[in-house]
C-alpha cells in the first residue's frame, strides 16, 4: 500500500505519520489489501482539516473532517471511511447472495404435474434403456450436507437433490443398502 501524507500550512512530524500508519493499518484489516491512501491534511487559523482517499481494487472512499484538534481531525476522518466500507461491503454481500426462493414460492413457480410418470416414445433400438420421465421438483433451499441427511432420514426416501450452501451447487445426496450415505457433487474441469 502507498501511503502518501500532504501537510499544508504543516509540517508532517513523525508523530503525526505514525498515527496514520496506524489508521491505516486499521483500515486494510478491515477492507483488505489496498491500492494507496492519500491524506491531505490542512491547518488553518483555528482548526485543522483532513481529507482521506482510499484506493482499493474495485472501490474508491473519500472523507473530509473539521476540527478543532489535529488527532481527533484524523480520527473522526478515518471512523468515516470504515463506516463507508462498512456499507460497501453490506452491499456487496446483499448483491452477490441476495435472498433465495423459499419452498412455497418454488412450489408456485413450479406446479405439480397431473401425471406422475410419462413414457417417452422413441424410435431407438430396443437394446437401449426406456427412459422414464418423472416430473420430479425440489426446492432451491440451499442446506449444508449435514441438513441435506437429515431431511434425506426424515423423508425415508433414497435420493435428495439438493442446493449445497457452502458452494451454491445443485449436490446428490443418497443411501446406500448398508444404511450409508453417499453424496455426489459436481466436478468442474
Amino acid at each position: 500500500m502507498k501511503l502518501t501524507i500532504t501537510g499544508r500550512h504543516l509540517t508532517i512530524t513523525d508523530d503525526i505519520r505514525a498515527h496514520l500508519q496506524k489508521r491505516a493499518d486499521k483500515i486494510e484489516a478491515r477492507f483488505g489489501p489496498l491500492l494507496e491512501l492519500h491524506v491531505v491534511i490542512t491547518a488553518e487559523k483555528h482548526r485543522f482539516e483532513a481529507e482521506m482517499n482510499v484506493t482499493a481494487a474495485r472501490a474508491a472512499f473519500h472523507a473530509e473532517s473539521r476540527t478543532h484538534d489535529l488527532f481527533a481531525s484524523l480520527d473522526a476522518v478515518t471512523d468515516k471511511i470504515l463506516s463507508q466500507i462498512r456499507r460497501y461491503r453490506e452491499r456487496v454481500k446483499e448483491r452477490r447472495h441476495g435472498k433465495l426462493p423459499r419452498r412455497d414460492v418454488v412450489a408456485q413457480l413450479n406446479p405439480p404435474e397431473t401425471a406422475e410418470f410419462q413414457e417417452t416414445e422413441t424410435s431407438a433400438p430396443a437394446e437401449t434403456p426406456r427412459i422414464l420421465e418423472a416430473p420430479e421438483k425440489f426446492a432451491a433451499k440451499p442446506m449444508t450436507v449435514t441438513e441435506a441427511a437429515t431431511e434425506l432420514h426424515a423423508a425415508g426416501d433414497t435420493l435428495l437433490l439438493f442446493l449445497n450452501a457452502d458452494t451454491r451447487q445443485v449436490n446428490l445426496l443418497y443411501q446406500t443398502e448398508g444404511g450409508a450415505y453417499g453424496w455426489v457433487a459436481p466436478l468442474f474441469t
